[in-house]
């Protein structure tokens, strides 16, 4: 994990490039959908560092999903470049002891299984009908998430102190 994760908050993934001027399609969470705007940076990664990009226009087409034009990016190569990466937002800070109130809470939590060994962060939550999902990003993936269902068997415990979710789940689910 990189160290400014502690203050950056990932919100979206982008999925593909779009057009020829830059702009691409990101998967978000519902829940983050409104964070976005056009006020604040939102950041990537390049070369381990986060880089302060500009939103230029953001349209919605789908319930998780927006076409997203980005200051600086203005052709399809330099889209294509980003395609796969996650898009971050500076965080929130939250007052000391604020509890955990739903699943969206969980987002910037490691996950830690009952070894102590460190699987990834939760960068999302999908609320799947039926299936409520955690998105996680990989400690040994580079821009990978994988779906963590959210069911009280996997969960051990939830530390708000560490800002941890330690998990038991079934060998090779987090390998699909």
């Amino acid at each position: 994990m990189q160290k400014s994760a502690n203050i950056l908050l990932p919100v979206a993934k982008v999925l593909k490039s779009f057009g020829t001027k830059g702009e691409m399609v990101i998967r978000y969470s519902p829940e983050t959908q409104e964070d976005i705007d056009k006020k604040k940076p939102v950041f990537i990664y390049y070369d381990g560092l986060p880089v302060p990009f500009f939103v230029e226009s953001i349209q919605n087409r789908a319930t998780d999903q927006a076409l997203l034009k980005l200051e600086g990016i203005y052709s399809e190569s330099l889209a294509n470049e980003i395609v796969g990466e996650l898009i971050y937002l500076e965080k929130k800070s939250k007052k000391a002891g604020t509890k955990i109130t739903g699943p969206k809470d969980l987002i910037g939590y490691l996950i830690v299984d009952n070894n102590g060994t460190t699987l990834g962060e939760v960068v999302s939550y999908y609320d799947y009908p039926n299936n409520p999902c955690l998105g996680v990003k990989m400690a040994d993936r580079e821009s990978q998430e994988q779906l963590l269902p959210l069911i009280d068997e996997f969960i051990l415990d939830i530390s708000q102190k560490n800002k941890t979710l330690t998990v038991s789940v079934a060998k090779g689910l987090l390998e699909l």
